[in-house]
């Protein structure tokens, strides 16, 4: 059984918060263009990655640094698939998934293509992720950061936290994102002005119950881009991954 779809359904952090929060052990292949990367996965940790240029094979970069890559890329797409092997392999990433998302951060200009299906504006209403529990102090955030989390139980939309904190609302627009990122806030519905269509998005969860060899199987899913004819469509609600996680358990 397998997890497959692209950046434009679900970002590389967001799968990171799926893997940790159903305890996930597996492979995970990424690509983009003649790129293709690697990530293994136990109990939901990551622990090993690589990245590899197609078709000469040159690795481009290993561990910490090719999961900081991978998650630069504004579009790839995925799959993922249980395997105990996993268990065996030895940890060579050194940090957590969190600390890997917010270096990333600090190397992207526009965070807006790193969460392609948020539409955050100055009123879109915010609330602490489910995620976030216990977590957000073992998070290094900067003090701008922490503000902003702080104001979200009380000034739930992005205008009242800018009214709040003094900040200009770009600013707190960038430093949503961030924390949205990480996992420590989500968007909700925002309140009606009018009535308008609503529009939703939908991913793709490919299930096989007969995986190939994984090299052969990862380039023939991302090189061609294709959905798998077994693929279900499954809508997107308020949390991509309040979504994928009903697949997920599965896995």
């Amino acid at each position: 059984m397998a997890l497959e779809g692209t950046f434009q359904d679900m970002s590389l952090s967001d799968l990171f918060q799926v893997f940790r929060m159903g305890s996930k052990t597996g492979v995970l292949f990424l690509a983009c263009a003649d790129l293709r990367g690697i990530v293994y996965v136990t109990a939901g940790e990551l622990i090993d990655a690589a990245l590899i240029r197609f078709p000469d094979r040159s690795v481009i970069a290993v561990h910490d640094e090719a999961v900081i890559h991978m998650l630069l890329w504004d579009d790839a797409t995925f799959v993922f698939h249980h395997n105990v092997s996993a268990l065996h392999r030895a940890r060579r990433i050194r940090n957590d998934a969190e600390h890997l998302v917010l270096e990333s951060i600090k190397r992207r200009d526009d965070l807006r293509s790193m969460l392609p299906y948020h539409h955050v504006t100055i009123d879109t209403c915010l609330q602490l992720s489910p995620l976030a529990a216990g977590r957000e102090s073992s998070v290094s955030l900067s003090m701008d950061q922490w503000r902003v989390l702080s104001q979200v139980p009380h000034h739930s939309s992005i205008r009242a936290i800018s009214e709040a904190t003094g900040m200009p609302p770009e600013r707190v627009i960038r430093l949503v994102l961030e924390l949205m990122a990480i996992g420590l806030v989500e968007t909700i519905a925002a309140p009606r002005r009018a009535k308008r269509p609503v529009q939703r998005h939908e991913m793709l969860v490919t299930e096989t119950d007969n995986p190939e060899p994984y090299l052969a199987l990862a380039a023939a899913a991302h090189v061609n881009g294709q959905p798998h004819p077994h693929e279900r469509r499954l809508p997107v609600r308020r949390s991509l991954i309040d979504a994928v996680m009903r697949r997920v358990h599965g896995l």
